[in-house]
């Protein structure tokens, strides 16, 4: 018998793994797809410990990071089939300086790294996330020049438009009640077939944000406003009343009460736009969103002690150290959905991955 191929993974800009955890729990719906991560990239020392917690090899050691992408030598790192990664989204969103490839720190010209390292390795697939405003009219030449560069390092068939296959999907639609838009990028060495899609069947399942939040008394004390805070929030945003009939939303950015019953998008802290506002009868109850409630929203348990399987741990980062990691990362619900939707549909020309 036929030894089973193992799907050698390289995780750029990793954050706390995002894409590892979704291949985690793509094992678990197939116990027969081998997956191993040879190396990650990433930076930031937070994000560094959070990834070392959560992430081990077979033999229990820590998995191998290359650090700066912009450092790497591709003769470094062994061969590999999938490199995966959210470059930054900074220079392309409408919460940064939207400078793209001009951004002042240089992130908009990261994305060429992964070419460059893509280039040498020639994986076999390229997986890629952003914002939503990396496809705005303004980073279209941002966008052709990736594009050219693919064609030239033989990511296309010749036949098709372009060797990137794209979709914006928002968590909201596969099963977690967050309104988080991002771009979703995917090129396979040699083309992909002309009926490929990105965009899985949506999965509507009635959960809201409020089937999100942690167990009554699970919340830390330091989380609530006090009714000084609350009289500030309503008179610097004009809101009348923060009493809700249900747990609710307030987005500080647009100055609303989210009444559909879905989170707005987590964000960095520093961006300080969103508060959980609670039931609490005549009694006007404002919060801030717990570690473990925005990286549910993230698709992670983190929360033990109530009878649930923790997937991440968080060591003792701080709030706002782990709240910038949750800001930052991959909905591991929506990769899990859109990696079993990307090889189900490549097991006829591909290795069948996942049996």
């Amino acid at each position: 018998m036929k030894k089973k191929k193992v799907l050698k993974v390289f995780e750029g800009f990793a954050g706390y793994g995002g894409g590892h955890f979704a291949l985690d729990r793509l094992k678990e719906k197939y116990p027969n797809f081998e997956f191993e991560i040879i190396g990650y990239s990433e930076i930031d020392k937070y994000a560094c410990e959070l990834y070392d917690l959560n992430h081990k090899d077979k033999k229990g050691n820590c998995i191998k990071n290359f650090g700066d992408i912009t450092k790497i030598n591709p003769d470094d790192v062994p061969n590999f089939d999938i490199f995966m990664g959210g470059f930054p989204c900074q220079p392309f969103s409408t919460a940064g300086m939207q400078k793209g490839v001009d951004d002042p720190y240089g992130r908009g010209t990261l994305f060429q790294h992964i070419m460059r390292i893509c280039d040498a390795k020639k994986p076999k697939y390229i997986l890629l996330e952003n914002v939503k405003g990396f496809f705005s009219k303004k980073f279209e030449s941002t966008r052709k020049q990736m594009e050219n560069m693919l064609i030239e390092m033989g990511y296309s068939s010749g036949k098709e438009d372009s060797p990137l296959r794209v979709a914006l999907l928002n968590s909201r639609n596969y099963g977690v009640p967050q309104n988080r838009e991002r771009v979703w990028m995917f090129a396979r060495y040699g083309g992909l077939p002309e009926s490929f899609s990105m965009t899985p069947k949506e999965i509507h399942n009635g959960m809201l944000m409020a089937d999100f939040l942690d167990p009554e008394g699970f919340v830390p004390k330091g989380m609530y406003l006090s009714d000084k805070q609350i009289k500030h929030l309503k008179e610097k945003h004009s809101i009348d009343s923060f009493r809700v009939k249900r747990a609710l939303c307030f987005d500080v950015y647009n100055k609303k009460i989210k009444t559909d019953g879905y989170s707005i998008t987590i964000t960095m802290p520093e961006h300080n736009s969103l508060r959980v506002i609670e039931p609490h009868g005549n009694k006007e109850v404002v919060r801030k969103m717990s570690v473990t409630e925005q990286f549910r929203l993230m698709g992670l348990e983190g929360l033990g002690d109530v009878g649930r399987k923790v997937d991440i741990v968080f060591g003792n980062q701080s709030y706002t150290q782990l709240s910038k990691r949750a800001g930052n990362g991959w909905d591991v619900n929506l990769v899990y959905i859109l990696l079993d939707y990307i090889f189900t549909q490549l097991k006829d020309i591909d290795e069948n991955w996942l049996d």
